[in-house]
């Protein structure tokens, strides 16, 4: 939050956000997500929020005691889900919006207070709501989600919740495909800090794991996939550097964190499966946390989309 909103942000600070989210990811996807998950939901509205807006909501945020809990909801139910396709829909009615739809695997969907809902508004396009948990037509469902547990994922359904056009986020000027940018980079940093972790723990494993004599690191099977995680992870690493140094001056990214967030939504996969595999029939176990990596990291492949950050 910079300095006039009542926060102690003198410069945009895009490229340490993802330092953070990256390093955060290093010790728990699904704590990460969490964690940030309130945060994304203010850069949100300190980013592309109205005067009114950022007066109303921002002070919440910053109160020490109690500070408010908000998510942004993007994702929907529906196969090869695309957040500029949205089936969820803003109508308007006077000075008022009725909102009906379906948000899938939102962070803290039963602690959250404020919710940031993504709509499609006919004739304008993709737009995004603010939403109080307690409106009357929002109701919330847990999910028994594979991965991400710490995040406590659920749906939120909306119907007939109707909102006043002060509360479209930005109003006019709001930039959908920014945010969306923005998402893109924040899930590239959660990918690389999995990633990260992965490789740091089967390189030692795979020098100490003794098979049939020798570490199974002489093999040339297990040394080449190791060495592919190395590749994979830094080629990650530079798309996401690069569109977030483009973002923090200001440049135009999108295009960049697009090409970042194809790169990640792809390798992570490899990386997450792989770690699984060098570990053998430990990986498969609860003892280690190769498994968990899996089943964290597989949300990145449809998570880019729009869930938050």
């Amino acid at each position: 939050v910079p300095e006039s909103l009542g926060g102690v942000l003198t410069s945009k600070a895009t490229v340490t956000q993802m330092i953070i989210a990256e390093e955060l990811a290093y010790g728990d996807l699904g704590m990460a997500v969490a964690l940030l998950a309130p945060t994304s939901a203010l850069n949100a509205i300190t980013q592309f929020g109205t005067a009114g807006q950022q007066e109303q909501y921002i002070p919440s945020f910053l109160d020490e005691q109690k500070p408010i809990s908000a998510v942004i909801a993007v994702n929907e139910p529906s196969a090869l889900f695309d957040p500029f396709q949205l089936s969820t829909k803003a109508v308007k009615k006077g000075n008022n919006y009725i909102i009906n739809g379906v948000k899938a695997s939102v962070p803290l969907v039963n602690s959250s207070e404020l919710f940031l809902i993504a709509a499609e508004i006919e004739g304008k396009g993709p737009a995004i709501f603010i939403v109080e948990s307690s409106q009357a037509g929002v109701s919330v469902a847990s999910q028994n989600a594979m991965g991400l547990r710490p995040a406590a994922l659920g749906n939120i359904t909306l119907a007939n919740v109707e909102v006043s056009e002060e509360a479209r986020l930005g109003g006019d000027s709001f930039d959908y495909a920014t945010m969306i940018s923005y998402v893109r980079l924040g899930w590239c940093s959660l990918a690389i800090g999995t990633a990260r972790a992965i490789l740091d723990q089967v390189i030692p494993y795979a020098n100490e794991r003794i098979a049939f004599g020798e570490p199974i690191s002489n093999r040339q099977s297990v040394a080449f996939m190791i060495a592919n995680i190395r590749i994979e992870l830094d080629t990650m690493q530079i798309l996401t550097q690069r569109a977030a140094a483009l973002a923090e001056q200001g440049k135009p990214f999108q295009k960049e964190a697009y090409l970042a967030a194809v790169s990640c939504q792809e390798r992570a996969m490899d990386i997450g499966n792989d770690g699984v595999q060098l570990f053998g029939g430990l990986g498969f176990m609860r003892d280690y946390p190769a498994e968990r990596w899996y089943r964290d990291i597989r949300a990145v492949s449809w998570c880019f989309n729009g869930m938050h950050l």
